[in-house]
């Protein structure tokens, strides 16, 4: 399975470590997501990413979605 990445300079919302989540910004070079305030984080790091999320919604909640970034509500 490929595993889907956002744009590069996209923001969408990451969910890192579980249970936290947070808008940042994708950067495809270092294959990483920095948010506003904070260092960047790997992508591996990331538990799920998303462009529809918001801050008081799980990303892990839908059933149909994948860990680790395979797959997005878009």
């Amino acid at each position: 399975m490929t595993t889907t990445k956002p744009r590069d300079g996209e923001t969408v919302w990451i969910e890192y470590p579980e249970g936290k989540h947070f808008e940042a910004v994708y950067d495809a070079a270092t294959d990483s997501f920095t948010p506003a305030h904070g260092p960047a984080i790997g992508a591996a790091q990331v538990a799920n990413w998303s462009r529809d999320e918001h801050e008081d919604t799980d990303i892990s909640d839908d059933l149909q979605g994948s860990l680790k970034g395979g797959l997005t509500r878009s």
